[in-house]
């Protein structure tokens, strides 16, 4: 299948500019509908600095303050599974290559935070959970961490998506499947009437529809959307534990947070990488996002913040770290607006890639009329939840 130029737009063609895990998974989508898709990417497929790229990420049911969200994510699994039985029948690989089911862990110190309602979210959204009610029960069965401040928790359904292997295997089913893939191709201008991109070469490719998934890319290509979409940093620590504890993470769960302050979510050492260590609390939104590295004192402040959290952290030793960009939309939903034949969305937020083949099975509803587009988009934003256990 050869790129569409302007002015031989097909009926049903889309083109999607973007190739992170929304772009790729709306393709996905959009292939086993029948239509025809091209994909631009400014870099390549995958990109390593786009907001989806890293070796994995979380997907979690813990979502007290977007119930929305939390109610999709039996959805969600649904959708990956769709899209990983795709994969491996294309020589892919098992489930197992891309989702290490280790369980999520979320901690409460005391009534109202964050780990309590998140119990309270699962109570009343049906969604299954192991609780535990003390420090010395928390303390027994997860011996990796720190719990003198520590009054309950829960483990949940959740775990790590393998997000670069599932990048890398997507965009080879989807090449294998006749889905144009233009990488260093980067969009300069999107003529919302025509159904037209022009790229920074001068060529101009023309679709029925454009779908916008750009991502951190998304300000430069639609400045009007600056002040709404803004750009979010977000550090990680990739961390070896130091051996005498090694027993003690062999079968550590994920976990969405600590308790307290700091805000700290990460992931077990699996699967040959490190443990990751997240840090909320050392976030912060930037006017753009070229300051990659972080720097040895944002090293040391998080650091800090997992001091009492996890057993011998001064022990820890840190193999690499990393700063990641996404977009931070009002209310931390996913936003999703239509302008003539353009689809303008940024399923991003924070949670995004937990959604990505989710968000692009809705997508391509939007775009082929399956669903009305307003009701894709209550439902992408999640303010239409529907019970269902993750």
């Amino acid at each position: 299948m050869s790129e569409a130029a302007a002015g031989e737009a097909a009926p049903g063609s889309v083109l999607i500019v973007g190739a992170g895990i929304v772009g790729l998974s709306t393709a996905w989508a959009l292939c086993r509908r029948g239509r025809a898709v091209t994909v631009l990417e400014r870099g390549t497929v995958p990109n390593p600095i786009a907001s989806s790229a890293d070796h994995h990420r979380l997907i979690r049911a813990s979502y007290p303050t977007n119930p929305g969200y939390g109610a999709r994510i039996g959805e969600a699994f649904a959708a990956w599974r769709r899209q990983w039985a795709d994969l491996a029948a294309g020589g892919g690989g098992p489930e197992s290559r891309y989702y290490a089911a280790r369980g999520m862990l979320t901690l409460s110190q005391r009534a109202g935070d964050y780990g309590d309602r998140t119990r309270a979210q699962f109570e009343e959204l049906g969604i299954a959970y192991e609780p535990f009610d003390s420090a010395a029960a928390l303390a027994e069965r997860f011996p990796f961490l720190e719990t003198g401040n520590v009054a309950a928790g829960v483990l949940s359904e959740g775990g790590a998506l393998m997000a670069n292997r599932i990048l890398t295997d997507l965009a080879d089913w989807l090449r294998r499947n006749g889905v144009v893939l233009l990488e260093r191709s980067p969009a300069v201008a999107i003529d919302r009437a025509a159904g037209t991109v022009t790229l920074a070469d001068g060529r101009v490719l023309a679709a029925e529809t454009v779908l916008a998934t750009a991502g951190a890319g998304m300000p430069g290509l639609l400045p009007e959307i600056e002040g709404t979409l803004r750009y979010r940093r977000t550090l990680s620590l990739y961390v070896e534990p130091p051996d005498a504890l090694a027993e003690a993470w062999a079968q550590a769960p994920c976990w969405s947070y600590l308790g307290g302050e700091g805000d700290l979510w990460g992931m077990p050492p699996m699967d040959g990488l490190p443990a990751k260590l997240g840090c909320g609390a050392m976030g912060r939104v930037d006017p753009d996002d070229t300051d990659r590295t972080p720097t040895p004192d944002e090293v040391a402040q998080i650091f800090a913040h997992y001091r009492s959290r996890l057993r011998g952290i001064e022990d820890f030793t840190l193999r690499f770290s990393q700063a990641n960009y996404w977009m931070l939309a009002p209310e931390h939903r996913f936003f999703v607006r239509r302008e003539g034949r353009l689809v303008i969305a940024s399923a991003c937020s924070g949670h995004g890639f937990k959604f990505g083949a989710l968000s692009g099975e809705d997508l391509a509803d939007a775009v082929t009329g399956a669903a009305p587009f307003e009701a894709v988009v209550s439902r992408m934003e999640g303010r239409s939840p529907e019970p269902t256990a993750a």
